[in-house]
């Protein structure tokens, strides 16, 4: 079983900051919203902490060693634990290691994959909406705005049991919509995510909104601060019907008192999927981070 993994916040937390990283995974939030998934276990070698996490086909790194600086000997000795921790079953791994970290893992003796991109983009630019490359999309929240009685306020533990309800709600039409059984897996799996993060609100300090119309939640999105200029949304769904919802939602968002000091808002990967990708694009992305998978060579 899993370390408490609540216990462990204030180590994660330390080794963070020592730690120079831009992809949401590089947070305590991220491991806590999804222990449901893996065994994670925590072991400090060498100055620097150790993140694994395990499940039913082995043991691997959920992050690079944390800590300043990362040395081919720290490497070699992640890569000889997994090694006796998988007892020769499965390949020992380390997950979301970036792209400046890459010049460790010589090709000579690793594999790299290259998992997934993060998207970055200029929080004024999606608050403001401004100037031609945004035309089509302030087009969709303008049409929300006059189509709808809407009310958007502060997300509260009050309005957890509508929000479980909407995600339900979405589950059922994205499904229907995408047959892929890798993608309906994925929904899954960040509906438990969802819940354990909305059951811990307060105590992960997370900051949300929701959007109500006619009395009722159509949407709602929820983050954290990744960095001192960078703030991370973990979940946002809306109702697919109301035409304008999901334009209006991010915006409002990152218009928010509660996020205005941050530069960028990072909205985590694609899942490899083309849909995510195309929409997380239309909105013009100040960056993408590129992710890796690193394992040895036989």
């Amino acid at each position: 079983m899993s370390q408490d993994i609540f216990a462990q916040r204030k180590i994660v937390d330390q080794f963070l900051q020592k730690t120079g990283f831009e992809l949401s995974s590089y947070s305590f939030i991220n491991i806590f919203a999804w222990q449901d998934f893996f065994d994670f276990e925590f072991q400090v070698i060498d100055e620097r902490l150790l993140v694994f996490a395990g499940n039913d086909l082995g043991s691997f790194l959920y992050l690079p060693p944390l800590g300043k600086g990362i040395s081919r000997e720290c490497v070699d000795t992640c890569f000889r634990i997994l090694n006796e921790k998988n007892n020769g079953k499965g390949v020992g791994r380390i997950e979301n290691v970036e792209e400046k970290d890459l010049g460790l893992f010589g090709e000579k003796d690793f594999v790299r994959f290259e998992k997934s991109r993060e998207t970055v983009y200029s929080r004024c630019d999606i608050a403001n909406l401004q100037g031609n490359r945004f035309k089509s999309k302030r087009s969709s929240y303008n049409h929300f705005v006059k189509n709808y009685k809407f009310e958007f306020c502060p997300y509260r533990d009050s309005m957890k049991k509508n929000c479980f309800l909407l995600y339900d709600q979405w589950t059922k039409k994205r499904k229907k919509r995408n047959s892929d059984e890798i993608y309906q897996q994925m929904i899954d799996e960040s509906g438990v995510a969802l819940r354990r993060c909305l059951n811990n609100f307060q105590n992960l300090g997370l900051i949300g909104c929701v959007v109500f119309v006619e009395g009722r939640i159509v949407g709602y999105s929820f983050g954290f601060a990744l960095k001192q200029d960078v703030f991370c949304i973990l979940f946002e769904i809306a109702d697919l019907e109301m035409k304008g919802l999901s334009t209006y939602l991010f915006s409002e968002f990152c218009k928010m008192k509660a996020v205005e000091s941050f530069n960028f808002i990072n909205v985590m990967d694609d899942f490899s999927l083309d849909n995510v990708r195309s929409t997380k694009l239309s909105f013009k992305p100040a960056k993408q981070i590129k992710t890796y998978t690193i394992s040895q060579k036989d």
